[in-house]
């Protein structure tokens, strides 16, 4: 069999002809006895094939659901059918194409969905075997040239393998090896603009920030990386300054083996960090795509006065501090880049995250702080209508903040389209939760978790899902591993003593509130020990408890909403509705829940519940 190929071209970029040939081709191959006998193998072939063709991105969950039929309750973690029909598909083309002598060649990559589709370069015409050449008698010799040439093979082979396309990938933080602990920033800059830059390319899966921050300074080893965050490759390096010149050091390496697949020093002027990285993004993208010659996708918050991206940069650190004093700096830091630079996205987005995260450390009323937010997403949407991040954000308030249901899905659609990331997802899944729209919700928070598998936040919602669903063995789950991986313990116990309530287990609940009672502030832990007196029936004793909860102790509160739910939990109608209405005044999130909430089934044939439910847009 000739084994020589050329590429067709890369994946998205086939041309019309091109498809037409791939289409036929397909039909012809489908019709032979490796096909002809089996219609799984043939509906999967064809549902990968024409996902390549038309560019799209393929999840284990899309293919269970696509070409298995799976339902929406399907979970490749569990179970593994897609990857074992896969692997047999893989199998079967070897076979076929090791007998064959088609001119194009389909294969599946061993850690991807999307084909490779090469054709056969045609082989030269035969030459007549040129005549024996003189004995040689030096063993020595033959052995040498023996040695060469199973190392050329070996040569061959490596670089075949590193040509792999690589259709996942991860950055983990970047070392900072420069002598000033200050440039601690600019090497967590360009962990992040690497990340956003390679996640501007098509059917590139990238990892977000969140899971990849949890591997920083661990040096866990890339297999065992790939094994946790599903990806092919894992882009690591390190960042040093020395006076004016900056040096950026990189390597990608593949997780199946550990092999390295490429690695470059990159030399610079400080002033000149934006080129590099925008060089450095190329070159990495161009090699685990195999697309050398591809024009990269424009950033969509780039800019070109390297003030404003110093600034930006440290306003990134500040930010990623969680805490009061970095949220404050990160805001007046992210205007500072804004004003050096007005067209400057990224600045505006970094601008709405602060004024968010400020809401939730200040007594300001949230609605101000939302409404600042709010024109500075505007202002990115401006520049930028396509901009998956603030479409997402803008939604989600409109949603949460302003009770606006058909423009916020509207928005959320607007971004899906435009490939939207992680955390846009989980807010969409959240919203459609709180609809009842369950089986949506739940596909979105697969696809969320796929592009961000350590992000506790979107565990969390998904757990939020289960539990308006009544799906307290799903929720129960979710929050197991939630607590396991050590992501947000303290909402995980939390929820998990709610679970245990929700199903009348008192004394499961009680173990819980152990390890709340030494986790959390004492307000909550009252509240909660007042939801486990209720479940046991001592209503007077649960009573006291929810009013000792109400006495603020620092910034640790218990917020209307849950205080609403205490008293709803003793049959006390007119308490948790007045608190409900505080809720709605001081528009809480979680007052999106009640047409759902378990512990308002009490209360929710009383004419208020259904007045509330229009107030905050649930009802008609």
């Amino acid at each position: 069999m000739q084994d020589s190929r050329m590429e067709l071209s890369g994946e998205s970029r086939f041309s019309e002809a091109e498809r037409a040939q791939l289409r036929s081709y397909l039909d012809q191959l489908l019709t032979s006895p490796l096909f002809a006998n089996s219609a799984r193998k043939a509906r999967l072939l064809k549902y990968l094939v024409e996902a390549a063709i038309d560019g799209r991105q393929l999840s284990e969950y899309a293919i269970g659901l696509d070409a298995f039929d799976k339902s929406d309750s399907f979970d490749p973690r569990i179970d593994s059918a897609v990857r074992a029909e896969i692997s047999r598909l893989r199998q079967k083309l070897k076979e076929h194409y090791a007998s064959s002598a088609d001119e194009i060649v389909i294969e599946i990559p061993q850690r991807g969905y999307i084909p490779a589709i090469t054709r056969r370069k045609p082989q030269p015409a035969a030459q007549p075997e040129p005549p024996p050449p003189a004995r040689v008698r030096w063993s020595a010799v033959a052995v040498g040239i023996a040695m060469l040439a199973v190392l050329a093979a070996g040569i061959v082979l490596w670089r075949s393998s590193s040509r792999q396309s690589v259709n996942s990938i991860v950055v983990l933080p970047f070392q900072n090896l420069s002598t000033d602990r200050g440039d601690q920033y600019l090497a967590d800059g360009v962990t992040e603009e690497l990340t956003n830059q390679l996640a501007q390319w098509p059917d590139l899966r990238v990892v977000a920030r969140t899971s990849a921050s949890q591997f920083k300074g661990r040096g866990v080893d890339v297999r065992e990386i790939g094994k946790i965050l599903n990806v092919a490759a894992v882009l690591e390096g390190s960042f040093e300054r020395q006076g004016d010149r900056i040096r950026i050091t990189a390597q990608l390496n593949r997780t199946s083996n550990g092999y390295h697949i490429w690695s470059k020093s990159f030399n610079a002027e400080s002033h000149d960090m934006l080129t590099l990285q925008e060089q450095m993004a190329r070159e990495i993208a161009a090699t685990v795509r195999g697309a050398a010659q591809a024009q990269p996708p424009a950033a969509s918050d780039s800019t070109s006065d390297p003030e404003a991206h110093d600034l930006y940069l440290r306003a990134s650190y500040e930010f990623s501090r969680r805490t009061p004093d970095g949220y404050r700096q990160s805001l007046e830091l992210f205007e500072a880049a804004a004003g050096k630079d007005p067209a400057y996205t990224g600045a505006y987005r970094g601008i709405a995250r602060a004024e968010m995260a400020l809401v939730h450390i200040t007594a300001e009323p949230a609605a101000e702080g939302h409404d600042r937010a709010r024109a500075a997403l505007e202002k990115v949407l401006a520049l930028n209508p396509q901009d998956t991040e603030a479409l997402g954000e803008v939604a989600n308030l409109d949603y949460r903040d302003y009770w606006d249901w058909p423009r916020a899905e509207h928005g959320f659609k607007l971004a899906v389209a435009h490939g939207a990331q992680a955390t846009t997802r989980s807010y969409y899944g959240w919203a459609l939760a709180t609809r009842g729209q369950f089986k949506e919700a739940h596909q979105q928070f697969r696809i969320a978790e796929d592009l961000d598998p350590l992000n506790a936040a979107i565990r969390v919602n998904q757990v939020v899902a289960y539990y308006l669903d009544r799906d307290y063995a799903g929720a129960e789950g979710m929050l197991q591993k939630l607590i396991d991986s050590k992501l947000d313990e303290l909402d995980g116990h939390l929820l998990a003593g709610l679970m245990a309530i929700y199903q009348h287990q008192c004394d499961k609940a009680a173990v819980q509130s152990e390890w709340n009672t030494r986790a959390f502030p004492a307000p909550m832990t009252t509240f909660g020990l007042g939801l486990i007196s209720a479940c046991r029936g001592h209503l007077e004793q649960a009573r006291a408890q929810f009013a000792a909860a109400q006495k603020p102790s620092g910034r640790a509160i218990v917020s209307p909403y849950q205080l609403a739910l205490g008293y709803a939990s003793i049959g006390d109608r007119d308490t948790a509705f007045a608190f409900l209405e505080k809720s709605a005044q001081a528009r809480e999130g979680q007052i999106l829940y009640i047409k759902y909430e378990p512990l308002f089934d009490s209360i929710r044939s009383d004419p208020r519940f259904l007045v509330l439910e229009k107030k905050v847009g649930l009802a008609p």
